[in-house]
Order: structure tokens, then sequence, then C-alpha cells
């Protein structure tokens, strides 16, 4: 019985259409060169403020899905890659494009899509429940454990570049503690004495103005680029022969099961997910060489691979309240703004709405393949439209949203202040995506830190607990710490094998 509410509250005019609507912007927003998911899906939340929780988590994961496949088009057609999840489809996708095979690619590139995000769902269905259960027991200090892990990861994995995004979520975290405290709701911050700034920042703006335009801005001086796709062969649907299929299911699998792993682990995302995958399809083949020459394991697993992120991303959002990645970062935000917590308290307390959102997931993937399938031609198309055009209409939509959220002027000074900061932060190489994880997992931290040191009565009483949450707290600290002493070890070395050359 239960299982018939949850497909009724998903087969219905309403969430069917939002779903397309969802795939169909997610898919224009995934395959221009500029845009990516976690522009639309931000465009989109003040929207969803007005539907209830099920359609608008129609809307939302209809755009997820959509946006990651939709970057094949470009990456097949132009080997511009529409978000970094297609870089490793341009590898094999654009030869074969050279070669005349372009409705080939485009039709192996959305099968494997769909194949990886439905095999990622399986895997969410099967996955999260247990992790709620386990995490069921949970205290403030093993939820800020987790959080705290969560965001160590996200800036540790950014190879390079892990002191900038350290510093970048350090500056999230204080953006989030701006007006009332969360816990006594008494101690105001950082307001300067103006009223505006007593209930903090909203979310929506924040996301808005650090990831949306900055973006946009960032892309500025592409605006008069002209792009001419590659001529594509007429066709009712993209589909592979079923030979093709069968001679690719293992690379397939594989990219799938790379995918969802890199999925669930925080702040790696689909781009990472989608290269190791292809070098691993070039590793296990009997013909590595043909590799970036137009071959079609090429395009099977980057693309199997970098649509499984997706599911995998949403496994510690739903089980844990930890969100795997920028785009379900936002999502978490949207859930809550709906006056609902992602996490074992979804799962335990509201157990169709957890098992409902699984379902929309699938449903999404199939209305995205449909969509696809029937579509790529024209598709190819709105590659063309002029960036002078779109990106204006796109600041617009913008300001229209965050103005909508409370009727306040504020909040518009407010997304004025965010992109000056996000574009200030991109320009020097600080990466984003820790920014939002701290924003968004800001207020978590905090509460969940204060009422252990509440409960154990200091810090250092959460530190002698022996449970997850300080084991959680041990990795937060000591991963960055291990990979620090590597790094310094690594430039030590690598002066000494040259002086041995040059010695030699």
């Amino acid at each position: 019985m239960d299982f018939l509410n949850i497909v009724a509250n998903v087969i219905n005019p309403q969430c069917i259409l939002l779903i397309v609507v969802g795939v169909v912007i997610g898919n224009v927003f995934g395959c221009i060169p500029g845009l990516n998911g976690p522009i639309a899906v931000a465009l989109v939340l003040p929207i969803t403020f007005t539907l209830d929780v099920i359609p608008s988590m129609a809307l939302i994961m209809g755009i997820y899905m959509g946006s990651i496949s939709g970057g094949l088009v470009s990456a097949i057609l132009l080997k511009i890659p529409g978000t970094a999840a297609s870089v490793a489809t341009t590898f094999d996708g654009y030869p074969m494009t050279q070669k005349g095979r372009a409705t080939d690619a485009l039709s192996y590139g959305a099968f494997a899509s769909v194949f990886g995000g439905l095999f990622s769902a399986i895997v969410l269905l099967l996955l999260a429940p247990v992790l709620s259960k386990m995490a069921i027991g949970f205290g403030p200090w093993e939820y800020f454990g987790t959080a705290v892990l969560a965001l160590s990861l996200v800036c540790s994995l950014l190879s390079g570049k892990r002191i900038k995004a350290f510093i970048a979520m350090l500056v999230g975290l204080l953006v989030k503690m701006v007006g009332m405290s969360p816990v006594d709701s008494v101690a105001i911050r950082y307001t300067f004495g103006n009223a505006m700034l007593e209930n903090g920042f909203d979310l929506v703006v924040i996301i808005i103005g650090i990831f949306a335009l900055p973006e946009i801005i960032h892309n500025i001086g592409k605006i008069n680029e002209k792009v001419t796709p590659a001529k594509i062969e007429k066709r009712i649907f993209f589909i592979p022969k079923l030979h093709e299929i069968k001679e690719n299911f293992l690379v397939m699998i594989q990219g799938s099961i790379i995918g969802t792993v890199i999925g669930i682990l925080p702040g790696m995302g689909g781009g990472a997910a989608s290269l190791i995958s292809y070098e691993q399809a070039k590793r296990t083949s009997k013909h590595p060489e043909k590799f970036g020459t137009g071959y079609e394991p090429g395009i099977f697993s980057c693309e199997s691979a970098n649509n499984a992120t997706s599911g995998g991303a949403l496994v510690p959002m739903l089980a844990l309240g930890v969100p795997g990645d920028t785009v379900t970062a936002i999502i978490m935000g949207a859930i809550a703004m709906q006056g609902i917590t992602a996490g074992p308290m979804l799962s335990m307390g509201q157990p169709e709405l957890f098992k409902t959102i699984i379902f929309i997931v699938f449903v999404a993937n199939i209305v995205m393949y449909l969509f696809q399938i029937s579509t790529i031609r024209f598709m190819a198309q709105i590659i063309k439209v002029p960036k002078y055009l779109l990106f204006p209409i796109i600041a617009v939509f913008c300001a229209i949203g965050v103005i909508s959220i409370r009727n306040s002027m504020f909040d518009l000074f407010s997304l004025f202040f965010f992109i000056v900061i996000g574009y200030v932060l991109d320009k020097n190489g600080y990466p984003l995506s820790p920014f939002i994880l701290a924003s968004v997992l800001g207020t978590s931290v905090e509460t969940n830190l204060r009422r252990s040191i509440m409960y154990y009565n200091s810090f250092g009483g959460c530190l002698k607990q022996i449970s997850i949450g300080t084991l959680f707290f041990a990795l937060a600290v000591g991963i960055p710490a291990i990979l620090a002493v590597l790094n310094l070890v690594r430039k030590k070395k690598v002066p000494v094998e040259e002086g041995r050359r040059e010695q030699g």
C-alpha cells in the first residue's frame, strides 16, 4: 500500500510536468558552456517556496539529473564540455563526431547517462535506509563530527588548493554566524548595529550571489563567441544498437560503480568520476590504443560514471544530512526551507516522503532519457543562442527570484554583496564549493557543537567520548594533516631525484 501511495505522489500531472520542466531546464543549462546545474537549481529555488515538498523535489531533481547529462551535447559536438562532468566525454565523443558519427556518439552518451543514473538510484534505495538506521542514534556530537568531516573532505580533496579551500570554508561559516544565535536566539553577532542583519543572510541569496552570477561574470569575456555544432543525422530516436549495449555493458557497470562511490564522497563530483572511470576503462581494455580516437567504451565509461554521481551524492544527504556536492547542498537547503531536515529523522519520521524522493530520482532519470533521445537534434541548436541575450535574462531572473523570497530590498543589496565576494574568491583561485557547503552546514555545525559542549560541560569532555563523533572529528583533523605531510615529503623528494639524475 505504501508503494502505491508513493507512485500516486509522483505519477500525477503536476509532478510529471515539473519533472519534465526540470529536465528541460537542466539539459539547457548543462549543454550551454558557462552555465551548469547549480546555477539552474539556485535560479528556481524561489519558485519552490510556492510549492509543496514533493512537487518542489520533482522540479529540482529533474534539473539535477538533466544538467549532468546535458553537458554531453556540447562536449560531443564542439569539444566544449557543458559541465565539468563532461570533460572526459570530449576525449572520444568529439573524435567520433569528426568521423561523421555524431548521432552514434550522442546515442551512446544518452544511454550511458540513464544507465549510470538508474544504477546509482538503486544503490540510493538500498544504502540510504541502512545508513539512516545506523545514524538514528546520533547525538549532537556525532552530527557535529559528521558535518566537520564532510567540510574537511571537501577541502582536502581539492588538490593544489587545500589552503584556499579551507579559507573559503571558514568565510562561509563566518557568514552563517551573522545574526541571532541559532541555539538561544539571544546573542546577536556581527550585525554592526544593523537590525536587518539580525535574521542573518538568506541561504538562497548566498547561493545565487556566490555561485550563479559570478559564473556568468566569469564568462562575460566569451559573450560574443559564436559556435557551429556538427550536423546531426535526422532520426526519430537516438538509441544505440543492442549489440553495442552488450559489448559495453561491463564498461557501464564499472563506470556506474566508480561514479556512485565517488558521488558518496563529499566534494569529488562528476568531473573526477568521469576521468577516473575513463582511465580505468582504458587500463582494463583489450585495445587501450583506440581510446581518444572515437572509441565507444570511452563514451560509455565516462557518461555512466558522471551520471552515477547524482544518486551517490544523494546518499549522504538523505541518510546523514550531509550533502555530497554543491547541488545536493542547495537541494538540502531547499528541503530545509520547507521545514524538513534531511538525515535519519527524515527516513525514520517521514518514510513515505523519504521513499518518494528516491522514486522521483528514478522517474527523473527515465524522463531525462526519453527527452534526450527525442530532442538531442534540437538541443544542439540551443548551443548557438547568443550569450549576450542569454546572460542578461538569467541575471534578471536571479534578481527577481531574490526579491520575491521575502519581498525585501535588503536581500537584493545582500545579493550584490555576495556577488562581489563570489567574484573575488573565484578570480583569486578560491574554490566556491567549500563556501557553499559551509553556508549550508554552518548552522548545523554551530548548533550541534554548542549542544555537545553544554551536554559534556566542555569541548575537552566531548573529545573524551568514545564515539563515532570523536572518530569523525579525528579524521577531519587528521586527513588534512596527513595530506599536508605527504605533499611536503613529495616536494622534498623531487629535487633530490633531479639532483641524482644530474649526477648520473
